[in-house]
């Protein structure tokens, strides 16, 4: 410690009680100036070299720090006749001492200063130096950009060589990927991280957890080649053990787009809104418009934190609720459940927002457009312009089966709705989502209600409107002109020029002036012939659907066999037995095992034969009699067993994994 170390006074100083301290021998200057050890302090100073001459103090004392300071802090002997340095920070003289300037660190060595400033400075011109551009004919900014560059020194030969080989190897990897749509555009894109711009995945409640989401890979999902696909009725490739590749993308979009959210302090979302989170907003590149609802409305996509489920928001902002009994008109809407009508599932008022808005909450359909955004968005009239090999006064119209089937499902959501005595009052392109192919759903039922609430209304007058609003929909897509009911003669002429007759009667009948007598029913009457041909298609889409969810359910329990597979084969230890895979039924189990993902050809290579897995694979979940021949590695036994018995040994071993719980 600091304190056992006594402060000595420097030779020449005056102690405190008065004592002379400047050294009267050699042996005293020599014990100041060599720092006897402990084993010497016990003895007599004896003088190393008698003739030795006493040491004389120089001004070299004066450029030295004191060794008070150093050890103590302080010396109480500054300013009483202590020759050496007191001040660390600044030298006594600008002389170096010759042990100061031995020392490789030091506390007061000199600061450097080039000799030359000139030489090695930036000049001001050279901001107008040309661009470099390196000799080598391959763009590494394109690949590498700046996660390549390593600030550590390294040889211009070999930085060289191990560059190019890089190169080269990235370049070989991209050829071979150029098949399925990858290129060096598309790579540099990649490692940039940004897939969604601002939306990113994140964890069932928390936003913004900063977690990468990666792409999806859709360009794995090739259909077969032209060469392979004409095959003969007993052979069948991979794509047709599996769902379509159209119909996978699409369910990945939407799984995709589930998992959609951007961070609230950004987009200036509340948290939590009731018991919803997550908010997604949905409607980022539509104006607020008031010509619907007579208020800005916006969209969002959020989580319920009570089932999980995802809901869509629809917010009518600036709304002050000034009647209680209002909410109740929401309690007949939730009732409704039809195939044509976005259910509503509750309602409520919000100062979340900062303002009074009044939020409706809906059931979710992911990737749906509105029948505006399908038919008359941009890029809408951006496919219209832009048709191969079609001359330019050409008309692009819907398609007359299109309508009808519009006009049915639409038919039919209004039937459930008069039927329940309440009326949709909201008939709108911009209102209607397009949820799947010509699939059309009835959105925002039972805000209307809310909005313009009346304790009587006229129900019977509303039906009517409801009817006529259905009529010029279907001439504003007929004629493909939001402006279509302007005029409505010439519109006429137009849909009696492009569509059949039994078209322009049906658009006639409903726009025609409302009578008692004009009800739902009569449309539906009007639509019998066209109603069986719907039926018949919807019938068709089952059957296709229905034969891509068979190839899954056998993807399913391809499933569930290989995990029974996992669970049992090469298992180290079980019921005290390290040789419990390896023994019994077991044995059986590996041997098939090896008979299914182990075969080689006659030259020794691996059999790559997915067809032979699946095989294998569905006789011994079906238990089939068939008997084949397992053979142990070194080819010195062999069983002859079927896939019931092997089925049967799997459920054994399956069942005693599962009594150990």
């Amino acid at each position: 410690m600091a304190s056992a170390i006594p402060i000595m006074a420097p030779p020449g100083t005056t102690s405190a009680n008065g004592d002379d301290n400047t050294p009267s021998s050699s042996s005293a200057t020599t014990a100041w100036a060599t720092k006897p050890t402990a084993a010497a302090a016990t003895k007599p100073a004896v003088a190393l070299n008698p003739a030795a001459k006493p040491v004389t103090l120089t001004n070299s004392n004066k450029t030295r720090t004191c060794r008070n300071i150093v050890i103590h802090g302080f010396c109480k002997y500054e300013g009483k006749g202590c020759e050496f340095n007191h001040d660390v920070g600044k030298p006594a003289a600008s002389t170096p001492s010759p042990e100061i300037s031995k020392a490789k660190l030091h506390v007061n060595s000199p600061i450097f200063k080039p000799s030359n400033l000139s030489s090695g400075s930036v000049k001001a011109d050279s901001i107008n130096a040309p661009e470099f551009v390196p000799k080598s004919t391959q763009d590494v900014n394109t690949l590498t950009g700046a996660a390549y560059s390593d600030p550590r020194p390294m040889s211009h030969t070999y930085a060289s060589s191990m560059q190019n080989n890089l190169m080269s190897s990235m370049n070989n990897l991209t050829g071979n990927f150029s098949q399925f749509g990858i290129n060096d555009a598309s790579m540099a894109g990649s490692m940039q991280g940004n897939y969604y711009g601002e939306g990113s995945v994140n964890n069932y409640y928390y936003q913004g957890s900063g977690a990468m989401l990666q792409p999806l890979q859709y360009h794995l999902y090739n259909t077969p080649l032209p060469h392979i696909s004409n095959l003969l009725p007993h052979q069948k490739t991979i794509h047709g053990f599996f769902i379509s590749d159209t119909l996978r993308e699409e369910l990945h979009r939407k799984n995709e787009m589930i998992l959609q959210t951007v961070s609230s302090q950004e987009y200036g979302l509340p948290e939590e809104l009731h018991e919803y989170h997550s908010l997604y907003p949905l409607d980022l590149t539509q104006d607020k418009s008031t010509e619907v609802f007579g208020y800005q409305s916006s969209v969002y996509k959020s989580m319920c934190s009570v089932d999980g489920r995802t809901y869509a928001l629809r917010r009518i902002e600036g709304f002050r609720l000034s009647n209680e009994l209002a909410m109740q008109t929401i309690e007949a809407w939730r009732r409704i459940r039809h195939a044509n009508i976005v259910s509503i599932r509750e309602a409520f008022t919000s100062k979340a927002f900062g303002d009074h808005s009044l939020i409706f909450v809906y059931d979710y359909h992911p990737c749906s457009k509105t029948l505006y955004d399908v038919h008359f968005g941009p890029q809408a009239q951006l496919a219209s312009q832009v048709v191969v090999g079609a001359p330019k006064n050409t008309d692009h119209t819907i398609h007359e089966r299109i309508l009808w089937s519009y006009l049915i499902q639409l038919t039919s959501a209004l039937k459930k709705i008069h039927s329940t005595g309440l009326a949709a009052r909201l008939i709108d392109p911009t209102k209607i989502l397009v949820t799947g192919k010509n699939r059309i759903r009835l959105n925002c039922c039972g805000i209307m209600d809310m909005l313009t609430f009346d304790p009587a209304p006229n129900i019977a007058h509303l039906q009517q409107n409801d009817i006529l609003n259905l009529g010029q929909l279907m001439m504003t897509l007929a004629c493909k002109s939001l402006t279509a009911t302007h005029n409505i003669q010439k519109s006429v002429d137009y849909i009696a020029q492009h569509y059949s007759q039994d078209m322009k009667n049906m658009i006639l009948f409903l726009m025609s002036q409302p009578v008692p007598t004009k009800t739902v029913d009569q449309v539906i009457t009007m639509l019998g012939p066209r109603v069986l041909q719907e039926i018949n298609d919807v019938q068709n889409a089952n059957d296709v659907l229905e034969s891509d969810l068979g190839r899954e359910l056998e993807n399913g329990r391809l499933t569930r066999l290989l995990m029974k597979f996992g669970f049992i084969n090469e298992r180290p230890e079980f019921d005290m037995d390290p040789a419990w895979s390896e023994t019994g039924d077991r044995y059986i189990i590996k041997l098939f095992r090896d008979y299914v993902f182990h075969q080689v050809d006659e030259a020794g290579l691996p059999v790559l034969d997915v067809a032979h897995v699946l095989t294998c694979l569905n006789k011994l979940d079906a238990g089939v009699d068939e008997k084949i021949v397992l053979m142990s590695r070194d080819e010195l036994s062999c069983l002859i067993v079927s896939y019931r018995e092997i089925k049967a040994c799997i459920e054994s071993a399956f069942r005693d994994l599962s009594k150990s719980k």
